[in-house]
């Protein structure tokens, strides 16, 4: 058997694998290089912590290879590989591996350090510069980012009230002239709000800045548990009741309350979790700082530095802190009781420094110095994240009564649509009766070119308005989570008030549309 046919018989192509893979690969290296745009400024942070144990230059990349956690961390143990098992120079080695590095960011900074190795510059020195750069950088793109998230959503609100608007021109228009098919033309409509609703949900997830602030440990926190049992269990059953209440024919109205109601819990504690995230973000930078000053002021072991923290001044951390001290009392092993501890404030910030803090304090840095360089970290970013939930926090509180607005509205007016729709087609009806039957040869209206609301069926309205309404549902909830940020969750908790708030519309609004257009004379058939 030649090679070629081993080839095919133990690799069978997938279908359009020569076109798909590319793209996989590009999104794959996309999604990559904005961890890494992240990442980076906790991997410099953890490097200059550690350098200020006056580390050897191979301790120091081995370190750095050795967290997993940290996304750059495979570049550098591309980098120390080449130096330990090739021999190479470590600044010819972190020149090799920049040219392979997609991001620009990392490539910058390992050229950077290839430079000031060649130099003979010292390790510490220049990490503790390119740590200043590193933040410097960080808050100036993520105000820039805000900034831009702004007038984004600015945006966004003036763009869903304009196709609104079209979505409402469009419906009169097809109503009153012949435009043509108009099934083609609502449902047109309906994509292109759909479509451009996603293209700016699109803009507003670019630009918003990027950051993770739940982690992804072993352990979670209280909340995090439970919406990790709930999502399980409420989301598949409320897909499964809300399909099964559609089969029935019951309103969508309902349907979408049923849903609605079924994620809310998901969603309500999860934003207790996020609540709970920015306090202990707050406190812990207070909590580390005092910690280091402990160890280093007193000359005392981590273990030995929490008793002496005052626990009344790290606020929502006192539980967590005093629990980790009793572990380690106790003889637990050290690692299991700070991922406790870790996982149990469900904080990705927390998750990062506290371990940049622990293996630098271990390998005999200077814990004052650690300290205040986790709390200027730590408190950076806390009071960046203040700054964006006061941007997101207007625009959702004018999103929601929007999109109940903009619902209520296409309800409203479609309803009106159909209700002169279904009365004018009976005075058609009844009036060319009395025409034709009265004078032999009589001229009806609907000859005379009056087709009034008669070339639209009152059903395919009705499909168009629920259509709208749910497009808007799924573009505001998307558009919300996007300026908020934070885990997925919130998807729950800005989707359930917009199924709720749009379900309650469907049912409300044509019920007040019947009785305020009541008309007893027309409908009984008097004319």
């Amino acid at each position: 058997m030649n090679k070629k046919a081993v080839k095919a018989k133990g690799h069978q192509p997938l279908p359009f694998e020569g076109i798909l893979r590319p793209i996989i690969t590009y999104l794959q290296s996309y999604a990559e290089s904005g961890r890494i745009d992240i990442d980076l400024m906790y991997t410099v942070t953890y490097m200059n912590t550690i350098a200020t144990a006056d580390l050897a230059r191979d301790e120091i990349f081995r370190r750095v290879a050795e967290r997993e956690d940290f996304v750059c961390s495979k570049y550098f143990k591309q980098v120390y590989m080449l130096a330990k098992n090739w021999n190479y120079e470590y600044a010819y080695a972190c020149q090799i591996v920049a040219k392979s590095v997609a991001n620009k960011r990392l490539k910058d900074f390992l050229m950077r350090l290839a430079n000031a190795m060649s130099s003979g510059e010292p390790e510490s020195k220049f990490l503790e510069s390119e740590y200043l750069t590193m933040m410097t950088i960080y808050k100036n793109e993520y105000e820039r980012s805000l900034e831009s998230l702004k007038k984004w959503t600015d945006a966004y609100t003036a763009l869903l009230v304009s196709m609104a608007f079209v979505a409402v021109t469009m419906l009169l228009s097809v109503i009153l002239y012949n435009l043509g098919d108009p099934f083609t033309m609502l449902m047109l409509t309906v994509l292109l709000t759909g479509g451009v609703g996603g293209i700016a949900v699109f803009v507003i997830n670019a630009e918003a800045p990027k950051e993770y602030k739940t982690h992804r440990a072993r352990y979670l926190s209280i909340e995090q548990k439970q919406i990790k049992d709930m999502q399980n269990i409420l989301i598949p059953g409320g897909l499964l009741l809300s399909a099964l209440l559609f089969m029935l024919n019951v309103n969508i109205g309902f349907i979408l309350i049923v849903f609605g109601m079924c994620i809310a819990p998901i969603g309500f504690i999860g934003m207790i979790d996020d609540k709970n995230i920015d306090r202990r973000d707050r406190d812990f930078s207070q909590f580390i700082k005092m910690l280091g000053s402990m160890c280093g002021g007193m000359g005392v072991t981590v273990k030995e530095g929490i008793k002496k923290v005052d626990q009344k001044s790290i606020g929502s951390l006192d539980t967590m802190v005093q629990r980790v001290y009793v572990q380690l009392m106790m003889g637990m092993d050290p690692k299991i009781c700070w991922e406790k501890f870790v996982g149990s404030t469900g904080s990705e910030l927390i998750h990062k420094f506290t371990y940049i803090f622990l293996d630098s304090v271990e390998m005999g840095g200077d814990p004052v110095k650690i300290g205040k360089l986790v709390n200027s970290s730590d408190l950076e970013i806390v009071l960046l994240r203040m700054k964006r939930n006061l941007t997101s926090s207007s625009f959702t509180s004018l999103a929601i009564p929007l999109h109940i607005s903009m619902s209520a509205l296409i309800i409203f007016i479609v309803e009106i649509m159909i209700i002169f729709s279904t009365m004018i087609s009976k005075l058609y009806s009844s009036t060319d009766l009395m025409d034709t039957g009265g004078v032999s040869g009589g001229i009806s209206i609907s000859s005379m070119g009056f087709n009034l609301f008669q070339n639209v069926d009152v059903t395919l309205l009705s499909q168009y308005m629920v259509l709208m309404v749910l497009v808007l549902t799924l573009v505001n909830t998307l558009a919300s989570k996007c300026a908020v940020g934070g885990d997925n969750y919130k998807l729950c908790y800005y989707g359930a008030i917009m199924c709720v708030s749009a379900g309650l519309c469907l049912i409300i609004v044509p019920v007040l549309v019947q009785s305020i257009f009541n008309f007893p004379t027309l409908t009984a058939g008097g004319l």
